[in-house]
């Protein structure tokens, strides 16, 4: 079976579309690809993100030539974790600081570190080892910082849990049925979502942006460009183009500490106002 999943704006895992072949190949890659691709149309902009795999690489390259195709952070953190051969290690730490970073510079600042960590002792034996599947894979294809769309999240997407629900209950059915219980819970998923402005995950995350920023002092330099001191820097936001500079408004779609600072002397529907929910 063949699955193509998102994550919705609630950061949940939402199966788009289920594929039978019987046999996993670059061929019914492309098949599935292309299935997918008539179901979503032509003008709909795409962007993917899946495991280390060639086979799919073959099929996004050939149906979707010009759509964003990248790599999940976590699968290289595993691959750097394995490599290393035990858990929590200092390099797949800072490799994860380096995928979850929102502007260049900072990750440029931890590629750094990471490189610094493994020319010393105890990783200095791995300098090859760890970090060496990182040497063939371009960092736009893996840091939050290159993609170019807003709302990309690092989460690994696995298959939603419904569907291990549904092949497990239903193991014995034919495989037709099965696929047809799956169709049901993923439109009943759509219902339940339906006409939601801003989810929970949102709601949560502007939250805790309010409370982080609550010291924070805004300057209003001129119109709508304000300047922060967040307590270890100044940061430079305007408003009417959704733009600052720490970067994690523009990827996320959802308004960073700085914003939020800047829009404390408005009301807190300005605040949801400003996420991007498109």
């Amino acid at each position: 079976m063949y699955f193509a999943v998102a994550l919705d704006g609630n950061h949940e895992s939402l199966l788009l579309a289920v594929g039978l072949g019987t046999l996993e190949c670059k061929e019914s890659w492309k098949w599935f690809m292309m299935k997918l691709k008539e179901c979503l149309g032509d003008d709909t902009e795409v962007g993917f993100i899946r495991n280390l795999c060639g086979k799919i690489d073959f099929a996004v390259e050939r149906v979707y030539p010009d759509s964003y195709h990248g790599y999940c952070p976590k699968d290289i953190a595993r691959k750097i974790r394995d490599s290393v051969g035990h858990n929590d290690t200092e390099v797949e730490m800072l490799f994860s600081k380096s995928f979850n970073t929102y502007s260049v510079h900072d990750i440029y600042l931890c590629l750094e570190s990471l490189q610094s960590a493994c020319r010393n002792p105890p990783f200095y034996t791995f300098l090859r080892s760890p970090l060496f599947c990182l040497d063939n894979i371009a960092i736009s294809k893996w840091a939050r910082t290159f993609f170019p769309k807003v709302c990309y999240n690092v989460k690994s997407i696995d298959i939603p849990e419904m569907v291990k629900n549904i092949s497990t209950s239903t193991h014995e059915l034919p495989i037709t049925t099965t696929v047809e219980l799956i169709i049901k819970s993923i439109q009943s998923a759509y219902d339940e979502r339906d006409e939601i402005a801003v989810t929970p995950y949102v709601e949560n995350k502007v939250q805790k942006r309010v409370n982080k920023s609550y010291n924070w002092v805004a300057r209003c330099m001129y119109g709508d460009t304000f300047e922060v001191d967040d307590n270890f820097d100044t940061i430079k936001v305007q408003l009417e183009r959704r733009v600052c500079i720490c970067g994690k408004w523009k990827k996320t779609g959802i308004p960073c500490g700085h914003a939020i600072a800047s829009l404390r002397s408005r009301t807190s529907e300005a605040i949801h106002q400003m996420v991007d929910i498109s």
